[in-house]
């Protein structure tokens, strides 16, 4: 997704030592490196294509108007694909990036009384292509083309908000090895774009080792976070997630080349019907899956000295 991330070299010696020594009590061998999990600046010209899917298949949906309430459920399935191209380079950081928003879309089925409606909803940035310039660490993105409506703006601003946030330490890592993460830094795998995050996240490496043939670094991923969010009428909603899961970090490209988070979702709030409040509870289980892949020419570009 941005966005749908560690057995030390040794590890076959590590291993050989534990088969001899059976159940003696010699000292099992200590990394004594850590491993690059953030990587240097992508190359200016590089181009990463992020995939993000997020499923929400057995959702149980309260609908409540005056001491009237009604049950039912609910089924979403949303798809984002992105592809982010380095524009510019800035000493140790993107300078300028482009954005393209291949997909961008929320199916959402809900049932009551054994009768189903479905829709599909469209991001406000989906099939657009949006470019992004940062200046004294801060990011600012407008459309490519075109005058955002309202609804592109806000996207653009809550893009800019979170973009470029690094969930990997500035320094080696070691197996084992435990770092908080700041929530704003996980949006991408929340599902949502988020008007706000709270709540608290913690990623640990748990080993390096061969995933779809590169050189990665296993992770495992806890979120517990809250925040708010609007539908597409505009209401606000007030969404919490308890997530955890594993990601592959690519050790050859620093993208994040595989991940899966599950976990449960509670989404509540009051939206107005016909000048009516309403209120709304839904709650069930939520699977998240991402990948990035950089792409084969960037590749090239990325691994030369």
């Amino acid at each position: 997704m941005s966005s749908l991330k560690a057995v030390p070299s040794g590890w076959g010696v590590s291993i050989a030592i534990a088969f001899f020594t059976g159940c003696t009590s010699l000292p099992q061998p200590q990394e004594t490196q850590g491993h690059d999990l953030r990587g240097p600046v992508r190359a200016m010209g590089s181009v990463v294509r992020s995939e993000m899917s997020f499923q929400f298949p057995e959702g149980n949906i309260l609908i409540t108007v005056g001491d009237q309430t009604v049950q039912g459920r609910m089924e979403m399935r949303g798809q984002q694909v992105l592809e982010n191209e380095v524009l510019r380079a800035a000493g140790p950081q993107m300078g300028k990036v482009k954005v393209r928003y291949a997909e961008d879309t929320l199916d959402i089925a809900r049932i009551f009384c054994g009768k189903k409606s479905s829709e599909l909803e469209k991001g406000p940035l989906h099939g657009r292509t949006v470019v992004g310039d940062q200046s004294a660490g801060a990011w600012r993105f407008h459309l490519a083309e075109g005058k955002p409506s309202r609804d592109q703006t806000i996207a653009l601003e809550e893009l800019a908000g979170g973009f470029g946030a690094d969930i990997y330490p500035a320094r080696p890592v070691r197996v084992g090895e435990s770092w908080p993460v700041d929530p704003a830094s996980v949006k991408r795998w929340l599902g949502h774009d988020l008007l706000r995050s709270t709540g608290k996240a913690q990623m640990t490496l748990r080993e390096i080792t061969t995933h779809a043939g590169e050189r990665c670094a296993r992770l495992e991923l806890e979120i517990d976070v809250a925040g708010t969010l609007k539908d597409a009428l505009g209401n606000e909603l007030e969404i919490s997630m308890g997530l955890q899961g594993t990601l592959y970090r690519s050790l050859e490209t620093h993208t994040d080349i595989s991940g899966q988070m599950s976990g449960l979702m509670i989404l509540e709030g009051t939206v107005t019907d016909d000048g009516t409040p309403v209120g709304v509870k839904i709650t069930g289980p939520i699977t998240v899956e991402g990948r990035d892949r950089l792409q084969p020419a960037a590749r090239a570009a990325q691994a030369r000295p």
